[in-house]
C-alpha cells in the first residue's frame, strides 16, 4: 500500500514537502517526486510486490500515482502501472482496490475503486488544487481547518461522513467507483461515476469466492489473517490456509470474559491448522491506543472497535508482516445481520389496513427509540431503511442538538445513492439494503477505520469477500435472502466447523463503556459540551444516565467520540 498526493496551480514547494512527509507512515520502502511547473506529484510505497517498481510512473508523457492492487494486471501482459495506463481512463476494467492519480497533458485524473478501499480525498485552495490520500496532508499544505457544520449530521447519523463531504470544510473525498477530471490550466473539474455496484453477473460462487482469496495472496510476502471466530474471516482464513500453506492467524480478546471470543477463533484455528496468535487488550492498553489513534485518525472514531483493531496491528507490524487479510463484506453481501429481516417486516407493514389510525397513534405517543422512527418512516411511506448502522435518528438528533435538524436531514446524504438506485430500475429490497449499507457502514466507516489502522503501521490490508466478481454473482442468486448469510454458510460448512456455522450471530463487543465511565468519561463529557455547546445539557445527562443501564451506547460513544476528537483538533 501507498500515499500519493499532488499540488496543481500554484505550488509552494516547502510546503508540499513538508505535507508529503506526514504520509510517511503508508509507505517506508520509497518515495518519489514528479515536478514540472504548475504541478507536483508525489509518492511513499509500501513494497509488496515487484521490488524494482518505482512512483511516480511515467511513461510516454503520462505520470502516474498510485495507490492498491490490480490483481488483474497479468491480463494486460505487463506491470500494474502500466497496465492502469493502458485502461485509463477507463478504470471499470480494472480488478483490484486502489486510488490514483494519471496527469495525460493538461489533464489530471482521480480515481477510486468500485467498493471506496483506498481514501482519496481533494481540496481547492486559493489557486491551488491539492489531493492526498490522508486529510492530514491537506491541512499542512494550506495551514486551515475549520470545521464543516454539515458533516455532524452525516456523522450522528452513521458514525462517519457518508458521501464526499468530511469534517473539514472546503476538503471532500471521491466516492467509490468515481472519477474526477481536472483541466490543469483552468483547475475546473467534474466528476462521474465510471462503474456501480448494482450489476449481476450469474457465476459459480464457490469458485469466486476461493478465486477472491487467491487473488489476494499475490505478491511477495506471505499473507497473515484477522481471526475474530465468526463465519466470515474464519472461511477467509480456511481458504488462505490451504492456498498458501501456512497461516498466521491472529484475534484479540479482553480479561473481561464475556466479551472474549477467544474460544471461538481458537476453535477455527485448530480446525485449519494455523499459527496462532492471541492478543489481550485491557483497560490501559485502550488508553493508551486512544492516545496514538488519535494522531491517525483525521475524523472522529466513530466506531469503538477502531482501536483493539488499531492495537492488534502494532503486534502484527512487530512480527513482520505486510499483508493482512480480512473479513469485511461478508455480512452485507450475505445478508448477515438481523436488522436487514426486521427491515424486511417494516416494509411488509406499508400494506397495514388501518395504517392511518395508527399514524396518529404513534404520532401522540412519541418514544426516543429508534423502532419509533422506524414505524413514522413507514406510515409516512418515507424511505425506511438508511444503513443497518444508522444511530441517531433525524428525530434524536433534534432532540440532543442545539441545532434544529429537519426532518429526513439523513436522506441529503444518500441522496446521491438513491438516485442511481432509482435510475437502476431495480427492485429488489435485499439489494437495496446491500446497496446502502456498502456505501454507508463499509465505505464510510468499516473501510475508512480498516485502512487508517493497518496503514498507521505500513501494513496492507485485502478484504476479499468484497470482490465484484463475489458481489455480482450473490445479487444473481435468488436464494440470498432465503435466511441470514444462506448463501455463505452453504459453501464455508465445507471449510470450517459446523459450530461456526451454527453459532449465533454476535456483534463485536468489548468493554469500552465500563472503562471510559470508570475513568470520568461522563464529566469529561459535560465539560467538553459546554466548551462547544454542541448537546442540551438535560439531553446529555438523559444519555449518560441510560448508557449506565446499558441504553443507547452507540449513541454514548458517538459523542464521546466526537468531543474527544473536537478537544484534540480545535
Amino acid at each position: 500500500m501507498c500515499a500519493i498526493f499532488g499540488v496543481i496551480g500554484k505550488i509552494d514547494r516547502e510546503k508540499a514537502l513538508n505535507a508529503f512527509s506526514l504520509l510517511s507512515h503508508r509507505g517506508e520502502d520509497e518515495s518519489g517526486v514528479y515536478e514540472r511547473e504548475g504541478v507536483f506529484l508525489a509518492h511513499h510505497r509500501l513494497y509488496i510486490l515487484n521490488k524494482d517498481a518505482k512512483q511516480p510512473f511515467v511513461q510516454n508523457s503520462k505520470v502516474l500515482l498510485f495507490n492498491g492492487e490490480i490483481y488483474n494486471y497479468e491480463d494486460f501482459h505487463t506491470s500494474e502501472a502500466a497496465a492502469i495506463l493502458e485502461v485509463a481512463p477507463d478504470f471499470s476494467k480494472l480488478d483490484g482496490m486502489f486510488a490514483l492519480a494519471l496527469l495525460d497533458k493538461e489533464k489530471l485524473y482521480l480515481a477510486r475503486d468500485l467498493f471506496g478501499k483506498k481514501p482519496l480525498y481533494y481540496a481547492f485552495w486559493q489557486d491551488s488544487f491539492i489531493f492526498a490520500s490522508e486529510i492530514k496532508a491537506i491541512l499542512a499544505y494550506t495551514n486551515e481547518q475549520k470545521i464543516n457544520a454539515r458533516a455532524l449530521s452525516s456523522y450522528l447519523s452513521f458514525g462517519a461522513v457518508v458521501g464526499r463531504e468530511t469534517f473539514y470544510e472546503g476538503i471532500y473525498k471521491l466516492d467509490g467507483g468515481e472519477i474526477l477530471e481536472l483541466d490543469i490550466k483552468r483547475l475546473y473539474y467534474a466528476c462521474k461515476r465510471f462503474t456501480t455496484l448494482l450489476q449481476k453477473r450469474s457465476g459459480d460462487l464457490k469458485r469466486l469466492l476461493v478465486a477472491a482469496v487467491k487473488k489476494r495472496l499475490q505478491g511477495d510476502f506471505p499473507a497473515v489473517a484477522l481471526l475474530s471466530g465468526g463465519v466470515d474471516s474464519s472461511f477467509v482464513s480456511a481458504i488462505a490456509k490451504r492456498l498458501q500453506g501456512s497461516l498466521a492467524t491472529y484475534s484479540i480478546g479482553y480479561e473481561e470474559g464475556r466479551y472474549s471470543e477467544l474460544p471461538y477463533a481458537q476453535e477455527v484455528a485448530q480446525y485449519i491448522g494455523s499459527d496462532h496468535h492471541e492478543i489481550i487488550f485491557t483497560k490501559d492498553d485502550f488508553f493508551a491506543t486512544l492516545e496514538r489513534a488519535s494522531i491517525f485518525f483525521d475524523e472522529p472514531i466513530g466506531d469503538s472497535a477502531s482501536l483493539p483493531l488499531f492495537y492488534l496491528m502494532e503486534r502484527i507490524k512487530k512480527d513482520g508482516a505486510k499483508v493482512v487479510l480480512s473479513g469485511e463484506g461478508g455480512d452485507e453481501i450475505f445478508l448477515g445481520y438481523r436488522q436487514y429481516f426486521e427491515f424486511f417486516d417494516l416494509y411488509k407493514a406499508r400494506d397495514l389496513k388501518y395504517k392511518n389510525w395508527l399514524k396518529n397513534y404513534f404520532r401522540s405517543n412519541f418514544s426516543p427509540n429508534k423502532e419509533w422512527e422506524w414505524y413514522k418512516r413507514v406510515f409516512s411511506d418515507e424511505v425506511i431503511f438508511r444503513s443497518s448502522c444508522e444511530v441517531f435518528t433525524d428525530l434524536q438528533k433534534n432532540l440532543f442538538l442545539r441545532q434544529n435538524v429537519k426532518d429526513n436531514e439523513s436522506l441529503q446524504v444518500l441522496q446521491p445513492y438513491l438516485e442511481e438506485w432509482e435510475r437502476s430500475g431495480w427492485k429488489d429490497g435485499a439489494a437495496f439494503f446491500t446497496y446502502i449499507d456498502i456505501k454507508v457502514r463499509l465505505q464510510s466507516l468499516y473501510l475508512a477505520k480498516l485502512d487508517t489502522t493497518s496503514m498507521a503501521y505500513t501494513i496492507e490490508a485485502r478484504t476479499p469477500l468484497l470482490d465484484s466478481s463475489v458481489l455480482y454473482s450473490a445479487f444473481a442468486d435468488p436464494q440470498r435472502s432465503k435466511a441470514p448469510k444462506y448463501l455463505l454458510k452453504k459453501i464455508a460448512s465445507k471449510y470450517i466447523p459446523q459450530s461456526i456455522i451454527e453459532r449465533k450471530k454476535r456483534g463485536f463487543s468489548y468493554p469500552a463503556l465500563e472503562w471510559l465511565q470508570s475513568s470520568g468519561s461522563d464529566q469529561k463529557l459535560r465539560e467538553a459540551n459546554k466548551r462547544f455547546h454542541l448537546f442540551k445539557q438535560e439531553q446529555l445527562e438523559f444519555l449518560i444516565e441510560n448508557a449506565k443501564r446499558n441504553r443507547f451506547t452507540r449513541h454514548y460513544w458517538l459523542v464521546y467520540a466526537l468531543l474527544d476528537w473536537m478537544e484534540r483538533k480545535f
